[in-house]
């Protein structure tokens, strides 16, 4: 029987988490991982002399490097900084919230102090919100709060390293500020550790660094969106056809790596396995040798659904020009049992099932087969998390299992190149259009979040292309334009929306998409448009209190004259969630009203406080109408008698023309205005969102109503009005 030779391929990736307009990460994980399955895995591979390849994402790296010489940080991190005995009400309830995010069982339970504080936030999380619950914990608990949230992401390869936080380990409780300290350069060490560690291996010969373009895009949906629909019948949103952002991924990802590792970098993992006929050409003008994707895929391709005779080889991908490139195809069993099966088995007997599995490989071979490649590629940096003391205690037994096995040879995707005649490889001459995940692009493109950020991300890169043909703009705006826009074309902020995953963050995660959108304008020195403003993950609207039930025609004075003018009106209560303080802390308006008769649409604000209050703040309110041009309007926060305004259209191309006289307004014990709907373009039966900011005076976002989202009106047509008048 031939020797099986396993090649590992453990993915280390993060998207682009920092907020370049303000010069800071949005969210921790970069950081967190770094201190885990981006230092472990190197290290107990060299500990066990198991050869692989290590695909980093440039984006990663940048990140990693951000934090190590410039002192990057985060708000988890600064949170971490902060002495509880100086702490106000917002950064408590940022601890209590954020500082749990880890996985319960293996890393909280096991630590009798940390479970003491979760149970505590349990005990009072379905009767407070966070900044009230923040309030409950002493000083000392949020101490050791901050330290075991940072000392838990260490992985056990750093423990081995730095006995300092077994000891802490040990300790559990009643932290000093100089067990703090000893985490955070216990951390600073660890980060500062990576790139020379990775350099010095693949330098070595032990690991082989592979790539992934450059901000970790779905490579065919950028090239062409409606490439989804060759595998899947869901609905697409308007086509994004960006090619030359495709190559720019690839090349710029494939040189930042050679730059940084000092040596060619020819293999590229394609983000999420995601493959295409098209990225065949990009990746063989990049110098790209060999590429990776899943068994689906291949078995698209070659129109089987045996894979025993067909998966385990290399195969020649054509390009259409004569060239190739090779294509490698994971084994997506095997590769899930090590991603989320074998966390929750005894080491030992979850050995023996992949061992056996291996042996079965081989033994099914047709006969002439050359030995056989088994590709094991999956999250190099997710999965430990779910296994006990980080995957210590079943990596320790896998990589001692296989250096022992004389059958088994563990190698990499180049070394099996070199041993290979590119001429006697199987040909694909069309490979299918899929991901890793289901043979599609599902996740990231078809459902309604998805598709409409997509649209976002088609609008700005349009608008750019369009402006850049009228206008010259600096090389060096250019740049950093352009690179606001690859952030924004990174799977993440997709994988993130619609309904098949969800994280507690999926609010920072939007938000980050938007802002790297609205970085395009502000370096053009642009207003970007309104658009930008709605949150994707409420796109269809919010629920509110009451509904409009029937057509109504308020005069507008601004007083609180009649209950009957609004009355059948809309009604959304503007009642603080929880959670969200630290973010809109301040609450301005206390309840919005809206309807509309076959004319108009009618607005009702009713704020906290007397108007006389916020008047003399020179607050500005802004409203905002989303349909297909988008309609704004800008009110002093000041009372005035019934007075006309104009309403501002726009288009994806920015501002379109001034309605003069399309509003009317009206400001003393209430805020009232009123839209003509003919004059503003309004067409019955169509569908708007609806939702107001409030602005101070230097431009700083004091409030949205509604918070996130928008709020839903449908203009009246003739069925409406109908069923309004049977009421």
């Amino acid at each position: 029987m031939s020797k099986t030779r396993i090649v590992f391929l453990w993915h280390m990736h993060q998207p682009y988490y920092k907020d370049a307009g303000k010069d800071i990460y949005l969210m921790p994980w970069v950081r967190l991982h770094s201190l885990k399955g981006y230092y472990d895995m190197p290290l107990v591979m060299e500990k066990f002399k198991i050869k692989g390849v290590l695909n980093v994402v440039p984006s990663l790296i940048e990140q990693i490097i951000d934090y190590t010489e410039n002192n990057a940080s985060d708000p988890w991190l600064d949170h971490t900084v902060y002495d509880p005995n100086e702490m106000d009400e917002d950064k408590k309830g940022f601890l209590v919230k954020n500082f749990f995010m880890l996985h319960w069982d293996r890393l909280v339970k096991t630590s009798p102090r940390y479970y003491e504080l979760l149970k505590k936030r349990i005990r009072y999380e379905k009767k407070l919100n966070w900044n009230e619950m923040g309030i409950l914990f002493t000083a000392d608990e949020l101490f050791d709060l901050q330290v075991l949230f940072n000392l838990k992401w260490f992985g056990f390869m750093a423990r081995e390293k730095y006995p300092e936080l077994k000891a802490l380990d040990q300790k559990d409780r009643n932290f000093t500020k100089e067990d703090k300290e000893v985490v955070l350069e216990t951390m600073k060490k660890v980060m500062g550790e990576i790139v020379p560690l990775y350099k010095r291996l693949s330098e070595e010969g032990s690991l082989e660094l592979s790539f992934t373009p450059f901000y970790h895009p779905i490579l065919p949906l950028v090239i062409d969106s409606d490439i989804s629909s060759r595998s899947s019948g869901a609905p697409l949103p308007s086509k994004f056809t960006y090619p030359e952002d495709a190559l720019w991924h690839i090349s710029e990802g494939k040189k930042y790596c050679e730059n940084l590792w000092g040596h060619i970098v020819d293999g590229m993992w394609p983000s999420e396995g995601s493959v295409s006929p098209e990225i065949i050409p990009l990746a063989v003008q990049s110098g790209v040798k060999w590429i990776a994707s899943d068994e689906g895929v291949l078995m698209n391709s070659l129109g089987t659904s045996d894979k025993s005779t067909v998966l385990y080889r290399p195969y020649r991908l054509k390009s259409g020009e004569g060239s190739h490139v090779a294509g490698f195809f994971r084994d997506k069993y095997l590769s899930d049992l090590l991603g989320f099966s074998f966390s929750r088995m005894e080491p030992r007997k979850a050995v023996d099932i992949f061992m056996h599995y291996v042996r079965s490989v081989n033994h099914n071979l047709p006969q002439g087969h050359p030995d056989p490649v088994v590709s094991v590629i999956l999250d190099g940096e997710n999965a430990w998390e779910s296994y006990p003391e980080n995957g210590k205690l079943f990596l320790e037994e896998f990589f001692g299992r296989l250096v022992d096995n004389p059958d088994v040879e563990a190698t990499t995707f180049s070394k099996v190149l070199e041993s290979e005649d590119v001429e006697l490889m199987q040909p694909i001459s069309r490979i299918f259009s899929g991901s890793w995940i289901n043979s599609n692009y599902e996740i990231w493109i078809g459902n309604e979040e998805d598709n409409t950020a997509w649209e976002y991300l088609k609008r700005v890169r349009d608008f750019y292309e369009k402006y850049k043909a009228e206008n010259d703009v600096d090389p060096q705006v250019d740049k950093d334009v352009m690179l606001s826009l690859y952030r924004a074309e990174g799977s993440d902020w997709f994988w993130w929306y619609g309904p098949q995953f969800s994280t507690e963050n999926d609010w920072l995660f939007d938000r980050l998409f938007r802002r790297h959108l609205r970085r395009v304008y502000y370096l053009l020195g642009e207003e970007y448009p309104s658009f930008l403003d709605i949150p994707i993950s409420a796109s269809s609207g919010v629920s509110v209190n009451i509904q409009p039930a029937n057509l109504i025609n308020p005069s507008i004075s601004g007083k609180n004259e009649s209950y009957y003018e609004w009355s059948g009106a809309g009604v959304y209560e503007n009642i603080k969630r929880s959670g969200e303080a630290m973010y809109n802390s301040i609450r301005m308006v206390d309840m919005l009203f809206y309807g509309f008769d076959r004319n108009a649409l009618f607005f009702k604000l009713q704020l906290v406080g007397p108007l006389s209050f916020y008047e003399h703040r020179k607050y500005t309110l802004k409203g905002f109408i989303t349909n297909d041009n988008d309609l704004d309007f800008s009110l002093p926060v000041i009372k005035m008698p019934p007075t006309d305004f104009s309403v501002r259209s726009n288009n994806e191309e920015g501002f379109l023309m001034e309605i003069v006289g399309a509003g009317s307004a009206a400001f003393d014990e209430i805020l009232e205005m009123k839209i003509d709907s003919f004059k503003a373009g309004l067409k019955p039966g169509e569908r708007i969102g609806v939702y107001f900011k409030i602005i101070s005076s230097d431009g700083i976002e004091l409030e949205r109503v509604p918070s996130t989202g928008s709020i839903e009106l449908l203009i009246p047509d003739e069925k409406t009005l109908y069923t309004f008048w049977d009421v």
